[in-house]
């Protein structure tokens, strides 16, 4: 069952007030339309699935939905998408749980179209906040804007985590290895955190991790949701909003290159073939078994991120940044050769001022390796091992595979070497190989007080 986290609901007294004061944390929210029992909302999202949806009484008459509205203000509830009502509601009652009918819901947009939807609550009346209600959506919303928050984590507080734990297990939720009952991941690797989480289970001695004592009475004074969103752009903000605890970060969108992906999706969607998705067989951190370190038994699944790197190669070359030329291999100089055999290699050329990116396909292109500069300084190797062990499913390789584009194509100082010592730089930080102050290296690099091994370019895009 793909269950996934669908949207927090939160109750406000005035919805252009309540979005104003989202927008103020850079979380524009959008007018969504009129319920048919009165309710009315606007819609703080992105072109992810996961949303919040504020919420406001737009009648003065009385009814379930508006009074509960009414008198409330915060988080109120939360939904969890499902593909099959049926079949959820049917696995809710096998464990335990009282859903009630599902039933049909809807909303008018600002631009007239409707919006459609199954219901089912599993709490006594609307919008309980002890477990979330179910939702089949069966008129899907379009996407939202390309430059809105996307939501990365989900932190939630219930009266009693034990039945949500429950529900959401029953639903498909994966749960985490040492938090099974507390940190579950949806169908879309969107984690949700359960509080208070308690202590682990299951560690060994190389595992470890952080606490806080009196943790019960630390989360006490918490909000009863909190939401990661990356955005755009701006710093990163740690803030309250409408008794939601709202932190944000800026992801690859703020990067010039990030404007591509659609072109990239466009071409991928036609390049791919029958080339298929596959899930992440280890969910929620599940740990591999042993022998699947000596195992690859679907290398040929791999080919998908060499489309991927055809997708973004037409992209560039389709939006007039640059040519891209096949060559033989063994015409490119590597600074570490790869001991994998290559299948095929592309290059890259933008304007002057720009790195060329050289994309290579190893190994009956089950790999690719994105490298810049000439001579060529490998920035990123998927899949990074190749074995079922490190397998983390085709969403996480191929968003791996977008990144390294995002970076190569965005300039700026991208790796520091001196000898065998190397600092690469990626989207959200740094890597080295036995560089101390790598931070150091790049930032006398980026200001030109270091010369010497340094790959450097202009941005493709600006």
């Amino acid at each position: 069952m793909a269950a996934r986290f669908d949207h927090l609901v939160v109750a406000v007294d005035d919805l252009d007030e309540a979005a104003a004061r989202w927008g103020a944390a850079g979380l524009p929210a959008v007018r969504g339309g009129a319920h048919p029992v009165g309710t009315e909302n606007a819609l703080v999202r992105g072109p992810g699935a996961a949303y919040v949806e504020l919420i406001a009484a737009g009648r003065d008459e009385s009814n379930p939905w508006l009074d509960r509205v009414r008198g409330a203000r915060g988080p109120l509830s939360w939904a969890v998408a499902v593909d099959d009502m049926e079949t959820a509601r049917e696995a809710l009652r096998a464990a335990g749980l009282d859903p009630a009918p599902a039933v049909p819901g809807s909303r008018r947009t600002p631009d007239g179209d409707v919006v459609e939807w199954v219901v089912c609550d599993v709490n006594d009346g609307p919008y309980g906040w002890a477990l979330p209600f179910l939702i089949q959506w069966t008129t899907p919303m379009p996407p939202g804007p390309a430059d809105g928050p996307v939501v990365e984590w989900v932190g939630l507080a219930p009266p009693d985590p034990e039945p949500v734990a429950d529900l959401l297990l029953a639903l498909g939720f994966h749960p985490s290895e040492h938090w099974p009952r507390r940190v579950l991941h949806d169908a879309t690797g969107l984690q949700v955190t359960l509080s208070p989480v308690g202590d682990p289970v299951g560690l060994d001695r190389t595992a470890w991790y952080m606490s806080w004592p009196d943790e019960e009475d630390a989360s006490a004074g918490e909000p009863a949701a909190s939401l990661s969103f990356g955005v755009p752009a701006a710093g990163p903000t740690d803030l309250v909003v409408d008794g939601v605890g709202v932190s944000t970060r800026a992801d690859r969108r703020r990067f010039a290159a990030s404007a591509l992906l659609p072109a990239v999706d466009e071409a991928f969607d036609r390049l791919r073939g029958d080339l298929a998705d596959w899930p992440n067989p280890h969910p929620g951190g599940r740990a591999a078994v042993e022998d699947e370190y000596s195992r690859r038994e679907h290398p040929e699944r791999y080919r998908l991120l060499a489309a991927r790197a055809d997708a973004w190669v037409e992209a560039v070359v389709s939006a007039g940044l640059g040519t891209a030329h096949r060559v033989d291999p063994n015409e490119r100089q590597w600074v570490e050769p790869s001991a994998l055999p290559s299948a095929r290699t592309t290059v890259l050329r933008g304007r002057p001022g720009t790195l060329p990116v050289t994309v290579s396909l190893l190994e009956d292109e089950t790999f690719v390796r994105v490298g810049v500069g000439e001579p060529v300084e490998a920035l990123d190797l998927q899949p990074d091992c190749g074995c079922d062990a490190c397998d983390t499913g085709s969403a996480d390789l191929l968003d791996a595979v977008d990144s390294v584009f995002v970076l190569a194509l965005s300039g700026g100082v991208l790796a520091v070497r001196n000898g065998d010592l190397v600092v690469r730089r990626s989207l959200d930080g740094w890597s080295s190989t036995g560089v101390e102050d790598a931070e150091v290296w790049l930032a006398e690099a980026a200001e030109g007080r270091r010369t010497q091994g340094v790959v450097a370019g202009e941005p493709w895009l600006s």
